[in-house]
């Protein structure tokens, strides 16, 4: 009996694990690899816009040639002489010996309010307030709608404010993009562009979006992000086009991209993890619902899906980021479809 069942055993052994001629070493590889990688004309202009030295970085046109890779209809130079245009009325607010403050404050009412020559303000869109819709993420529909979310707004307000040489940058909570601003002191101050563009105490955000002391250690949140950084997290919105539109390599491609520049990036270490799942979903539970059906050849690509989420997650769980509270995003939405509803 025991030499039946060693015999059963090895058999076994044979149909679940693929010899090394049924599977060569170099096919054990990474299964997302995308092999037009070095030949994909919008992965290399972003990795050329990455590179590029600090002091040649213009946000605008970062945004606008992200944005332009999602939707080529958008007329970039169009946009960018409208921001020019704003920019340049915003100064003729305010005398030019005027100080930071006084720039800010009329960058803040002339985006946001209340200002008698703009009754029309940028506002908050309470019918996507997440953003979950990556055309309303781009700037040229904010510029037209005048609806934007916690990405749109607060990179208008850091684009304008650049071009006033008014030192703001982008900072991140979880899942939300926030502006801080450096006075003439050195004093920072978080602007939180989707509440009127006033500032916001740092408790007020670990409140509402709670982040761990090893996230706030390691730079994940709260921490103004350099130019170079601020420009990685831009690219979000083209890798989440990519994961919508089923080009899960390309999106993971433009993640890896990000990484290179803004390496302590925790949630996009987390969105790797997630593209990973989407490939095992559709490579594999969607083809063999059954998985004893699952040719045994693919099994090392699968067991190396898994072990990808499973590596990407354990990365940023170790910088402190941690799954969102979904209770409190239900909260949230509670509050904005209060805020909809006609009083």
């Amino acid at each position: 009996m025991p030499l039946i069942m060693l015999l059963l055993g090895l058999i076994f052994m044979s149909l679940c694990l693929p010899t090394a001629a049924q599977i060569s070493s170099g096919s054990i590889r990474d299964a997302s690899e995308y092999q037009g990688v070095t030949s994909d004309a919008q992965l290399n202009k972003l990795k050329a816009i990455l590179k590029q030295p600090e002091s040649s970085m213009d946000l605008a046109r970062v945004k606008l040639s992200i944005d332009h890779m999602i939707d080529p209809k958008i007329d970039e130079q169009e946009v960018l002489a409208r921001l020019d245009a704003m920019a340049n009325e915003v100064r003729r607010l305010y005398p030019a010996n005027s100080s930071k403050q006084i720039a800010v404050e009329t960058l803040r009412a002339y985006l946001h309010g209340p200002d008698p020559k703009h009754p029309r303000p940028f506002q908050y869109d309470l019918d996507d307030p997440l953003g979950t819709k990556v055309s309303n993420k781009l700037l040229a529909t904010y510029l037209r709608t005048k609806k934007g979310n916690c990405v749109s707004m607060p990179i208008l307000f850091v684009i304008l404010g650049q071009k006033l040489g008014i030192d703001v940058t982008l900072a991140r909570s979880p899942e939300h993009i926030f502006v801080k601003y450096r006075d003439e002191q050195g004093r920072l101050f978080n602007l939180e562009t989707t509440s009127g563009g006033f500032p916001r105490m740092d408790a007020s955000y670990q409140r509402d979006t709670p982040m761990t002391p090893q996230a706030l250690t390691n730079g994940v949140y709260k921490r103004p992000l350099s130019k170079r950084e601020s420009a990685a997290a831009m690219a979000e919105t083209l890798r989440q086009h990519f994961f919508e539109q089923g080009q899960v390599p390309r999106g993971l491609a433009v993640a890896s991209v990000m990484l290179e520049h803004s390496p302590n990036d925790a949630p996009t270490m987390a969105s790797k993890g997630y593209g990973y799942w989407l490939l095992e979903q559709k490579n594999f539970h969607t083809q063999y619902p059954n998985p004893n059906a699952m040719p045994r050849e693919l099994r090392p690509y699968l067991l190396d899906m898994q072990e990808k989420q499973a590596l990407w997650r354990s990365k940023a769980e170790a910088l402190g980021w941690r799954e969102p509270d979904r209770l409190q995003g239900d909260r949230y939405r509670q509050i904005v479809n209060k805020a909809r509803s006609p009083s």
